[in-house]
Formats: C-alpha cells, structure tokens, sequence
C-alpha cells in the first residue's frame, strides 16, 4: 500500500465565508475559489496552510452529507485525507484488513484545482472513503491524484 501523505482536512461549517474568514485571519490561509458540488448538496473552499488544504465545506441545502453530519455532529472535522499512488490498492490492502469503505469502487471526478507546484490541473482524479467505524470513528479518504500533481 502506498499511502504517501495527509494532503486535505475537511471541516463542516455552516457558514463557509465566515469560517474562510477566520482561517485566512488566524492562519494567513489561502483561500481558493468557492466550488459548488451539486450531487452532494454542497460547496466548498480550500484554504491552503503551509502544506495542508482544509476544505471548508457548507450545505447548499437542507439536506445532503454536509447538512447530515452538521444536523448529527455539528460543526467540526469530517474526514482526514492521504494522497495515494493506487487507489484500487489501497482499497483492496485496507479491505484485506477489515476496513469498509462506503463505496464498493472508487469514484471518479473531474479535478479543477491549484497543485503545490502552482500548476493547475483540470483532471480526472479517483477518490474513496472508509466507513468512520472501521478505524476508531474517523471518516478517511484516499485520493489518487493525476500523474504529475504535485502533493505536499
């Protein structure tokens, strides 16, 4: 398995300007453009510090996984992401070992962001998420990013 890196920290909010505000105020994070993600009701912001991206995310809607996790949990850390090299891997080394993921494949998007080399990358990148209860309560996602992105 090839986990190289943490390379994002998602945070439910349900204010995202007030909170970009207050990572590019205490953190002199950098915030990105705002991306609306339709299939999940949600939007969301990157706010890079130092070599970390926390997406910043808020419900678009009343409904969907952000305004699930803020109506149960309340505002905080959703899920901790690693960049890989083998998503297909990953999922099948973690599987070896019990963990459960929330979906049997991974899914794949098309990437519209910034890599740490300053490059931009409009891409297709493949993703996953373990099931919070396989390791002691913490949603993790596995990124593989396109040949090339530069991660932390």
């Amino acid at each position: 398995m090839d986990i190289r890196r943490i390379t994002e920290v998602g945070v439910a909010v349900r204010d995202l300007e007030q909170a970009t505000q207050l990572f590019v105020a205490l953190f002199n994070a950098e915030a990105g453009p705002l991306v609306e993600v339709p299939q999940y009701d949600m939007r969301y912001r990157m706010c890079r510090v130092g070599k970390v991206d926390f997406e910043i995310m808020e419900p678009s809607g009343t409904s969907g996984v952000i305004a699930d996790f803020l109506a149960k949990r309340g505002e905080g850390l959703h899920h901790v992401a690693f960049a890989v090299d083998d998503i297909e891997d990953t999922m099948h080394t973690l599987g070896g070992k019990g963990v459960q993921f929330v979906a049997d494949a991974p899914i794949r998007a098309q990437l519209d962001a910034v890599d740490f080399a300053g490059r931009t990358f409009r891409d297709d990148l493949q993703f996953t998420f373990s099931h919070p209860a396989s390791i002691v309560g913490i949603l993790f996602e596995f990124i593989q990013y396109p040949e090339g992105y530069q991660t932390p």
